[in-house]
């Protein structure tokens, strides 16, 4: 495919996506991840980014999408997306501002033959900055305090956010895990200290429950860097994603539920 080739194919894409053409999206897309195949139970690509489009038009009706700054770096095509819209609509719980948004996404893309395969071309903070830009994730000066909102963002766009993948990272930690519910809906330790915290996580070894990596008090962190102990669960709105801390590594709700399920326990 000759370079002025694959600039048009781009911009069609680029197009659907603005458009909510969502053959056009599958068509484009390939079912594996990229650097990733897709796992037996694992929903495809072309799912994952067809069933997010809408939620995003609704956010963002008048949705544009541009495609700047085209390389072709061997068979990888590196591109920056500029995204610009106005925020009407309620997106993942994040409330509509009637503000203009403009978000940049660098993404480098491969031709497998069998559809296209995408990926974030930034580190991860830069992924959840455009998470950022919608309200998704709270500016920086306010991630230590409790959400205005109940925001649920994808938690497959929170991989990408915390990890920079799509794939599951190597994670031997997981074989730790033995509790994986808790009634616990406080941070005991900031309550004791007068402070506030935006979320909470559970340590799947032991139980503990406490604040976030935002949070003033990092509680949750402090107990792992003590115990040693590195996975916990996130406990926000019964989310169940799963963070290690030594391996850098997430993983989503249906990891959890089936850790609980190989226990014998709910989650």
């Amino acid at each position: 495919m000759t370079s002025d080739a694959i600039r048009r194919t781009i911009e069609s894409f680029a197009a659907a996506v603005a458009t909510g053409d969502e053959a056009a999206i599958r068509a484009f897309l390939a079912e594996d991840y990229f650097g990733h195949a897709r796992g037996p139970e694992e929903p495809s690509q072309a799912d994952r980014w067809a069933s997010h489009v809408p939620d995003v038009l609704a956010a963002i009706p008048d949705l544009r999408v541009e495609i700047e700054d085209l390389v072709e770096d061997g068979d990888v095509v590196h591109v920056r997306a500029v995204v610009r819209g106005t925020h009407r609509g309620d997106l993942w719980g994040s409330p509509g501002t009637g503000e203009a948004v403009r978000v940049e996404v660098p993404l480098a893309l491969r031709d497998t033959g069998r559809g296209w395969v995408v990926n974030g071309d930034a580190p991860p903070v830069a992924m959840l900055g455009a998470l950022r830009a919608v309200g998704v994730v709270p500016p920086a000066d306010q991630m230590h305090l409790p959400p205005r909102n109940p925001i649920r963002p994808p938690q497959f766009l929170l991989r990408l956010g915390f990890s920079g993948q799509a794939a599951d990272k190597p994670c031997s930690h997981l074989e730790r895990a033995r509790v994986f519910a808790t009634t616990v809906d406080a941070c005991a330790q900031c309550v004791d200290s007068g402070d506030v915290w935006p979320a909470l996580r559970m340590c799947l070894v032991c139980g503990f429950t406490g604040c976030c990596d935002t949070s003033v008090n990092k509680h949750m962190r402090a107990h792992w860097e003590a115990t040693g102990h590195p996975i916990f669960r996130s406990v926000r709105l019964a989310e169940g994603w799963i963070w290690c801390y030594e391996d850098a590594a997430f993983f989503e709700r249906t990891t959890l539920d089936r850790l609980a399920a190989a226990a014998g326990s709910a989650t």
